[in-house]
């Protein structure tokens, strides 16, 4: 598998030197519970589906996990059935080495491996529900550098946290000697964390990550968050490729609303949140799929979440294919080049630096004025609901264009193109 590279613009990952567009399921449990014939039905599903990546966690999140007996501990549990961190099981760290290969050498899907989730460090929101799981300091250094051993010649990406705000300090210096061990032992690997909703990057983790990864999550009250919180990235010097690594996963729980996310509101986050920055590439989740959930699981977060699905029931969510069609339009029209551009009602617009590349994302049909003339360029559409290709009726106006309305059920995209001199 060919290394992966920043480009130098700072918006975007190259592989081979061409745009690689870093689209990530989520299947966070499975080096703990994914047996290899499974993972290899999983890995065989995506690839086809078009998925370019795989976001796992190097050892169990406790507090999101489907607990279940049989599983793979990545150490020795105690007398309380906790872990015991100054035993490491390297039964555990070698099938999750061999998973990894699995993924890279057979499937050709990277992995995103999550080495440090907030409920192993002190003072975290998560240290507070797991308060058994804080690492002390010599055995999680330890375990860092385990995990630089494990998968460092695999050339993953490394993101150091997970799910934190990033607001404790003594957290904060943890991630920072990750990020020192990760660098020294795995030095070809990026580097990113898992950010939490809100969170505000500190400067002495930012500036020494290769790329960023922003959350918009599973609260009704952060969806804003898709297109809202991309600019703090984007204004950040040098440019660093952004990733909205989190939307709500599909038939996941609205937490603090009524229901279920939908694949029409995945979608729908997805797609503003690559117009508002996000430009490297877009995460996806299905629920029951991340934590493997099966007969006999009992899922530690169902109160907020909602029950999982069979994880073979979530493998095949609709959702899945709106996310290809988005891995599709972004590699075959190179929109990394896109920044945010008008604002106008609630379709969302971006266009590159030289607009020679405008989309326009509608979440339903509606007529769109655009201060921009795309006289020279050509257009075209999607109805994304459908998956389908749609014709665009545009007609100039006196301050840009004007997209006319086109009949469809659900939200379209509209890609404007103009050819090379």
């Amino acid at each position: 598998m060919s290394r992966l590279t920043v480009d130098p613009s700072g918006t975007h990952l190259r592989a081979d030197g061409t745009f690689f567009p870093l689209v990530a399921d989520t299947a966070w449990s499975t080096f703990a519970d994914a047996s290899e014939a499974d993972w290899r039905t999983y890995l065989a599903t995506r690839r086809r589906q078009g998925f370019t990546a795989v976001q796992v966690a190097a050892i169990p999140i406790l507090h999101d996990r489907d607990v279940r007996a049989g599983a793979r501990e990545p150490f020795a549990l105690d007398a309380d059935g906790h872990h015991d961190f100054s035993r490491l099981d390297h039964d555990y760290f070698a099938t999750a080495r061999a998973y990894t290969r699995i993924a890279h050498e057979e499937f050709g899907l990277r992995l995103v491996i999550g080495v440090l989730w907030n409920n192993y460090l002190p003072g975290t929101w998560g240290a507070e529900r797991t308060p058994h799981a804080v690492m002390p300091p010599q055995q999680r250094r330890a375990y860092v550098e385990k995990v630089a051993e494990t998968f460092g010649d695999l050339d993953p990406i490394f993101a150091v946290g997970g799910d934190d705000h990033y607001t404790v300090p003594a957290a904060n210096a943890a991630y920072r000697e990750a990020i020192d061990v990760l660098r020294d032992k795995a030095p070809h690997c990026l580097l990113t964390t898992h950010s939490a909703p809100n969170t505000t990057l500190p400067d002495a983790l930012a500036d020494h990550l290769d790329l960023f990864f922003h959350q918009s999550g599973h609260n009704v009250e952060n969806q804003e968050l898709t297109w809202r919180q991309p600019a703090q990235y984007l204004a950040r010097t040098p440019r660093k490729p952004l990733v909205a690594s989190e939307p709500p996963y599909e038939q996941h729980g609205k937490v603090n609303g009524h229901g279920r996310w939908s694949r029409e509101e995945v979608r729908r986050a997805s797609w503003t949140s690559v117009l508002a920055g996000a430009t490297a590439g877009v995460g996806y989740g299905a629920h029951g799929m991340w934590m493997w959930h099966g007969p006999g699981g009992e899922f530690q977060a169902r109160a907020l979440s909602l029950e999982p699905y069979p994880w073979q029931v979530a493998l095949a969510f609709p959702g899945a294919l709106d996310i290809s069609l988005l891995a599709r339009l972004l590699r075959d029209h190179r929109m990394h080049r896109l920044l945010p551009a008008e604002s106008n009602g609630s379709a969302r617009v971006a266009a590159s630096q030289d607009g020679d590349l405008v989309a326009v994302y509608l979440p339903y049909a509606d007529d769109v004025d655009l201060a921009l003339d795309l006289k020279e360029h050509r257009l075209t559409g999607w109805d994304l609901a459908e998956r389908a290709p749609l014709t665009p009726d545009a007609v100039p106006t006196a301050g840009g264009t004007r997209l006319r309305q086109l009949p469809t059920h659900g939200d379209q995209l509209v890609i404007a193109e103009r050819p090379p001199a």
